[in-house]
């Protein structure tokens, strides 16, 4: 198989892509456990796709304005569809390991050119199931690419101004989409300062990109009234809102241990093993920023969880070729990546099937959601959940704005103010849910402050803290 991806030639991406159907199609086929965060991304879609409605105003959530904006527009032409998530998902890995060989190739990153390096971004985009969704971080990644293929370029001595600015905005539009990518902004930042002659113009002409995005988005959002709660929501998130923690840190630990494994045996492997000119080694430098900038990331990540590793995936794919290409022996680099593919698969596959009882180690109970015992009484209807449980909102669409109840709770959880009593019942008149499920005991203190809202409910005979909406 690697001797196969080692011819330069553009047709080798179409074998990267076979590989990518084989691995995927037989696990979309057999069924993909619907996780937390896809089903809120499901929903966000789902309300914003109304018409009309803007984010962050309208829907109460950290995610990404131009990941909301994508969610949105996909819900508008295909409807809530998990399978359309998928299918974009995989193309756009497929789209990325075009734009990450691409760069690698224009750039002489390694010794010969070659598509090894979309194999392994291929092979690497399967380390667990939850790789298969359309995450923000997914989307965000592709302009990543683009931006690290221009810096690279002025590595390389390209010094049009231009550049500086292109790379700003890429790195602006991939931090719209997934705030936690501002490491890739400082690592960019650095690597100019350190491994480039530019001066302090250009690298201003970049940062004068970058505040371009902000600055558009922003203006949008005061366009529409809601530049405050966008800023509070989207960017003051990394310190207001607290983490959660869709596995605990054995099963993350675990279910990252043979993906970094690879990375690390592979890194050791390019720096004892191979002879580099001076300009790869600078990459190699610039990549190892970027693994760096990874484990800081993660903590600005509000959701930890395995997807989260795409973050680190063109790092695994760049080292893991360096290492695959440094084996001389035909026979031993056929092996070596056989063995890569092997390891990845398992750790794709053991969780998802439950293969030796793995599940009891990674515990991934809590990301995958559950039946709700209020299904019967959700499904098809307007929802609104006060609390964390996203489960309750399967096979539902969400009402009012409040997804994300730590968000929520700075109004929910202070109703003794007048402006979040007037904020919150204009909220309710303008779309009454038709089940309130309150886990946290705020509906009473609700219903008390705004008794025409109350009149429309009653609780529910047999579930605590369940209010239907009268016919």
């Amino acid at each position: 198989m690697l001797s196969y991806f080692k011819a330069n030639d553009p047709y080798r991406l179409l074998g990267a892509f076979i590989l990518l159907l084989i691995i995927r199609v037989p696990i979309l086929v057999s069924g993909v456990p619907l996780i937390g965060p896809e089903l809120k991304w499901l929903l966000i879609g789902d309300r914003l796709g109304d018409g009309g409605l803007v984010m962050y105003k309208d829907l109460w959530d950290y995610t990404g304005p131009l990941a909301a904006t994508v969610y949105k527009s996909v819900d508008f032409v295909f409807g809530p569809s998990r399978l359309v998530h998928q299918l974009l998902s995989t193309l756009l890995v497929i789209f990325q390991a075009a734009i990450f060989n691409r760069l690698m190739i224009k750039n002489k990153a390694y010794p010969s050119p070659s598509y090894v390096p979309a194999l392994v971004y291929v092979i690497g985009m399967n380390m667990s199931y939850d790789f298969l969704t359309l995450s923000p971080v997914l989307m965000s990644m592709t302009f990543v690419l683009l931006a690290l293929n221009n810096l690279f370029k002025r590595m390389d001595n390209q010094t049009q101004d231009e550049l500086f600015v292109f790379t700003g905005i890429f790195l602006g539009i991939a931090v719209m989409f997934f705030l936690p990518m501002i490491m890739y902004v400082v690592v960019t930042f650095l690597a100019l300062i350190l491994y480039t002659g530019s001066i302090f113009r250009r690298i201003m002409l970049m940062i004068y990109g970058l505040l371009l995005v902000f600055f558009l988005s922003g203006l949008y959002y005061f366009w529409h009234d809601g530049f405050l709660v966008y800023n509070h929501h989207f960017f003051k998130s990394l310190w207001v809102v607290d983490a959660t923690w869709w596995m605990d840190g054995q099963g993350l630990g675990l279910a990252l241990l043979l993906p970094f494994a690879i990375l690390f045996f592979s890194i050791y492997r390019t720096y004892t093993q191979g002879k580099y000119i001076n300009f790869q080694s600078k990459i190699q430098s610039v990549m190892l920023m970027f693994l760096l900038s990874g484990f800081l990331a993660f903590f600005l990540m509000k959701e930890k969880v395995v997807y989260q590793m795409i973050y680190l995936v063109p790092v695994f794919a760049f080292f893991v070729s360096h290492h695959l290409l440094v084996v001389k022996n035909w026979i031993l680099a056929e092996a070596t990546t056989a063995l890569v593919l092997m390891l990845v698969l398992m750790n794709l596959l053991f969780p998802f099937n439950n293969w030796l009882y793995i599940n009891e180690l990674v515990r991934q109970d809590q990301l995958v959601v559950k039946e709700s015992p209020y299904s019967a009484l959700v499904n098809d209807k307007r929802v609104l959940v006060i609390g964390d449980d996203l489960d309750h909102y399967q096979g539902a669409s969400l009402a009012t704005p409040y997804l994300d109840w730590q968000l929520s709770s700075l109004l929910l959880d202070h109703l003794n103010y007048f402006d979040n009593n007037e904020q919150v019942y204009l909220n309710f008149k303008k779309d009454m849910p038709e089940v309130i499920i309150d886990q946290k005991e705020v509906v009473p203190t609700l219903f008390e402050r705004m008794p025409t809202i109350g009149a429309h409910y009653r609780a529910h005979p047999s579930f605590k803290g369940v209010y239907l909406r009268r016919e």
